[in-house]
Parts: C-alpha cells; structure tokens; sequence
C-alpha cells in the first residue's frame, strides 16, 4: 500500500505541470551508467551526482561524510579519518558496491572492495553513483550499484589551506591550462591529523591518520585523430588504529597504505558510431603493523595488481535507436606475506551488448553481458528497462537486472589457520526498481521503489569436518523507497532525502547488521552577499550490530564561506554542531563471569565537535 500510493501521488503531481523544455533547470551528463555519455534524465535508474562545485560548498573533509548525505547511503566508520568506512548502498554491504575511478576498477581482490577512506576529495572532480544492479555493464562487484570517481580537472590554479580539531592540518593546489594544444590539470594534497581514540577499552591513545597525494590528466584533441587521455593518481599514508586482539596498552598498530591507478585512453566518433580504448594499471597496497598471538610485533603485507583493457563501441542506427557493447579483460594478481595462497593470479574476459531506445517520449534498454572467470567459469547478467516521459520534466521507469560476486582471493585460497573455500560460487543478485524523476525550474525530485534479492552469500560456517570455513549459505532480501526532493524558495536552496529500507536475512528473518530502517538528510543554505551559509542534519535510525542493538541518532552541521576578495575565499565548517555521543559501531565484548554472555560491551569512538576553518586563494 505504501509503495502504491507514494508512487501514485508522484505520478499526479508530476502530470499536473505542463512546463517547456526551455524552461527546465540543468541537465547533468553522466558517462557510467551505460558507458557512454546520456543526460541524467535518460538514464533509467537512480542516478546521483556530485560535482567539484558540491563538494566545495560542503567543505567536507573526505570522502564517506560526503556520500553519508545522498539517498542510499548508511556510511558506518570504525573511527575518524582514515579507518575503515563501511558502505552500505540500500542496505548492501561494502563488498557489493563497485568503487571505479575514471571508470578503472580498483580495490582490493584479497577483501573483494575498495576502502574509500583514502581517497582524497582534493583529486576528485564529479562522483557519479548509479544504484541497483550495473554487472551487465561493469561486471563483478556491482550488486548494489556503481560509485565513479571521476578525477580533476582543474581549469585555473587555486590554493587551500584547512586546520582544525585534533591538529588537522590538510594543504592542497590544483592548477590547470592548455599548452601547445594539451589541456593539463593537475592535483596534489597532504592531510594530516592526530586524530582521536578510536577503539573504547584498550590503548587509550590518539590514533592519527597521513595522506599524500598526487594526479593529473592530459588530454589532446586532433580532427583526424581523436580524443587522447593520459591519467593517473598516487597516493600513500597510514592511519593508526586500535584492534581488541592486542594488549590493551599496544600503540604499535597501524595500517600503511599505497595506491596508484594510471590510464590511457582514447576515443573519436564518426557520423554513425563512436569507439573508445582505454589500457589501465592499478595497485592497492597495505601493510599493517599489529601485535600477534605470541606477543610479537609483526607486519602483514597485502597488495593487489591490476591490469586492465577496455573497448567500447556505439552505433547510432537511426536518430532513436543506439547499439552498444565492448569487451573487457583484467587480470589481478595478489601478493603477500602471510603465508602462500593456493592460486595468486586470475583473469576474467567479457563481452556486452546493449540496445538503447529514445524516441523523446519511449524510452528502453537491454543489455546483456558474458564474463569469463577463471576462477569459477562463466556468469551471464543482464538490465531490462523501460521508461517514458510523461511529459517535458517527468519522467516515469521500470527495470529489472541481475548481478554477480566473484568470490574473494581470501574466501577462496586464504592460508592455513584459516584456509579459505575453492568451492565457492558467486554471489548473485535480482533487482528491480520502480521510479519517477521530475526536473523543473528550481525543482528536482525521484522516487525509487527498490528491491534486491542475493542468493548464495559467503559466510564463515562449519564444514562437513566440523572445520569453519568460507560458505555459499545465506540469502538476502533488500527493499525499500527512497526519495529525494531538492528545490530553491526565497533565496534558499533546500534538500531533503529519505529512506525506508528493510534488509533481513530471508531463511532466518533477522534484520542484517548496521542497516538502519529510516534515514533522513535535510539542508538548507542561503547567500547573502559575500557570505554563504547552510545547516544539513544526518537522522539514522535504529538498528542491530553484531552483538547488540543500536540506539538512532541525530548529527547537525554547520558550513559557511566568506568571499573576502575576489581571488580569497575563508571557509568554516563545524561537525556534530551539538556534540551528541552516541554508537555508530560495536566492536567487542568481555565475558567476565565465565557464563559466556558479555558482560561489558566496547564500541568504535565516534567524533566529538570538530571545527575546521581555512583558506583558499584563486589565480
């Protein structure tokens, strides 16, 4: 009744406009929904971006408290900047969302996803996120969606400067041009802070977090030629950490860190169709200092290498109908210290199809895709969509997909003491969706009614042998409605977005770990002059941990810029403006009594106020 009536009541007010085409607001380009590029308004799925102007606005300091304010999006961290960020997109975990950056795949293939933590805003130009099931395009890892981070490109030179709690120090410049006809924009940032305790019960320490890094893009254009892409981006630091495995006064622990991903493209398009190559590398490299069983100091390495081709290919059979497909290889190969693993290397090779109709009112998409993996054979996904323009702002879609999960490197051949499974199969996921976007004027509103089903989940279970292993054993259920709705009234531009959202366990019905059912942003800014200012409010509401249920919560923040000259910007930002306390994540608990039930419970720290104010100068 709730999915009908909402959706009803859109598709009313949406037929009740009647407004030009003229008179719309912006029409966004997103390029990876589909792999190539189409106006957010044909694309027929929830699509969500955030350009470099978004960012700066929000003065956020990384990127899990930048996506923690889009429909969608739980972000559950194990501590301050650098830990570990979980990423739960409609309620899926971290290791079923495909993180892409300049559409190369990156991230690890021992853990199966790519931490976000790392990844510095000052590199980022647009983040573009397409939710429900994207493997017929992307392949492995796209159950939940799609996260592309596409990165600077800095027209002019500017400069920044932030300090603020817990000695946070961040520098960064960015700069721009064209010279003998090559556009050049590059980035480079260092951030530093103490930080902050991150683990309640031991080592009651400040645990600090570094990053240096550096990028660029080159880009050539020739008539005859084509369009020429050279990117890359580097970087590397350490958070420092706490783990309940170690002697409550240890302060050795600490996760380095060292990524780098490089591409070259190039793509040109004729009268009648249009090709793109891309060649790309990627590393992400992690060594983790931690005290072993034994009382020992030791260092656990782990890295992953990527090598990657893709082609893409379009053909524009008449003014309504695209044909689409490409073909893709990677192959990752895995390094480490901790003991050998039974296969270390693997390749996956694919191809894709895909029809896309537009006859500016009917639109429709199917695409089908074939992977080969030499792990486990052959996986075959596909998207079937349907959307049609109500009228000039609305539009109204429906689609159906599936995706799949290549088992990790860990699930399938970790070492003894805890081997993994070479049985496993993939993960798989059926997904539907239901939805209408609207844009008119200062008005844009979407309403998704979302449903993903996963078989085959990996799980630690018992083995005929009694031994704990990686399992095929469980089955998930995701469903819900999301809505978003952004508009300007009186000079002030106001959003807000809300998810209900029930993620359970379908053969036990217990409700999965750190979903939350209800969740709401809300903002509100407003000019005035030289000054900006806005106040946004994150809502999570109740839910289950891994040993106890979460209590909800509410944080408040607080951003304003000053344009001082014409060149000169100071920004301030603050952070849980009322300083709540309050649990986002339990960690572990202590049986005291010997009963086997815990008697005290400890759980990840969570910010307190934080201020950070700064500069940043123009050329």
């Amino acid at each position: 009744m709730l999915n009908k009536s909402t959706l009803g009541v859109a598709v009313a007010a949406a037929l009740s406009f009647s407004v030009s085409a003229d008179e719309q607001s912006i029409e966004h380009i997103t390029v990876t929904a589909n792999k190539f590029e189409q106006s957010i308004n044909d694309v027929l799925a929830s699509v969500t971006v955030i350009n470099r102007t978004d960012i700066e606005a929000s003065y956020a300091r990384d990127l899990p408290s930048l996506l923690a304010t889009r429909a969608g999006f739980q972000i559950n961290a194990n501590g301050g900047f650098g830990q570990n960020a979980g990423v739960s997109l409609r309620g899926s975990g971290t290791r079923h969302t495909l993180i892409l950056i300049d559409g190369v795949r990156t991230g690890s293939a021992t853990l199966g996803y790519k931490g976000i933590s790392n990844i510095p805003l000052n590199s980022i130009e647009r983040v573009e996120v397409i939710k429900g099931s994207r493997a017929a395009v992307y392949g492995s890892d796209a159950l939940a969606g799609v996260i592309n981070i596409i990165t600077r490109k800095a027209q002019n030179t500017t400069l920044d400067v932030t300090f603020g709690s817990d000695s946070y120090q961040e520098y960064q410049v960015a700069t721009g041009g064209q010279f003998a006809g090559v556009d050049i924009a590059v980035n480079a940032g260092y951030e530093k802070t103490d930080g902050f305790d991150v683990l309640q019960g031991v080592a009651p320490d400040e645990d600090g977090y570094e990053n240096k890094n550096l990028g660029f893009n080159l880009g050539y254009q020739n008539e005859q030629l084509g369009e020429l892409l050279l990117q890359g981006q580097y970087s590397e630091g350490e958070a420092q950490y706490d783990s309940s495995f170690s002697p409550a006064d240890s302060t050795v622990e600490k996760g380095e860190f060292e990524n780098y991903q490089a591409s070259l493209g190039w793509k040109k398009a004729f009268e009648k169709h249009s090709h793109a190559i891309d060649i790309a590398i990627s590393s992400d490299s992690s060594d983790d200092s931690r005290i072993d069983y034994t009382g020992a100091a030791v260092v656990d390495k782990f890295e992953t290498e990527r090598k990657q081709i893709d082609y893409n290919g379009q053909y524009f059979f008449n003014q309504a109908l695209t044909l689409s497909g490409g073909l893709n290889w990677y192959k990752d190969e895995v390094n480490t210290n901790s003991g050998t693993y039974l296969k270390d290397s693997r390749e996956v090779f694919a191809a894709f199809i895909g029809a896309y109709y537009d006859d500016e009112q009917v639109l429709a998409n199917l695409t089908l895709r074939q992977d080969d993996d030499q792990q486990f054979g052959d996986e075959t996904t596909y998207t079937a969509a349907v959307g049609y323009h109500l009228n000039d702002i609305a539009t109204f879609r429906v689609s159906q997909s599936t995706g799949f999960k290549s088992p990790t490197f860990n699930d399938l051949y970790f070492p003894e003491p805890s081997p993994g499974n070479p049985n496993l199969l993939p993960e798989t996921s059926d997904n539907q969706e239901l939805g209408l976007s609207l844009n008119v004027n200062d008005i844009s509103l979407d309403i998704a009614i979302f449903r993903n089903e996963i078989d085959n989940k990996i799980a630690w279970a018992p083995n005929a042998s009694g031994n704990w292993q990686p399992t095929n054993i469980n089955e998930a259920r995701h469903e819900g409605i999301e809505f978003s709705f952004e508009n300007q009234v009186f000079g002030f531009d106001h959003s807000v977005n809300f998810t209900y959202l029930s993620a359970e366990d379908t053969e036990t019905g217990e409700a999965l770990t750190y979903v939350s059912k209800q969740s709401v942003n809300w903002s509100l800014h407003k000019a005035w002059g030289d000054f900006d200012a806005g106040i946004d409010m994150q809502y999570r509401g109740d839910r289950d941990g891994k040993l106890t249920h979460l209590p909800s919560y509410t944080l408040w923040n607080f951003v304003g810029h000053y344009q001082a000259t014409d060149n000169l910007t100071l920004s301030l930002r603050v952070e849980n403006l009322f300083d709540k306390q309050y649990n986002a994540v339990d960690a572990y608990g202590t049986d005291l009594d010997g009963d086997f039930i815990n008697d005290e419970l400890y759980y990840y720290n969570t910010a307190e106020r934080r201020l950070f104010v700064g500069a940043r100068y123009q050329f």
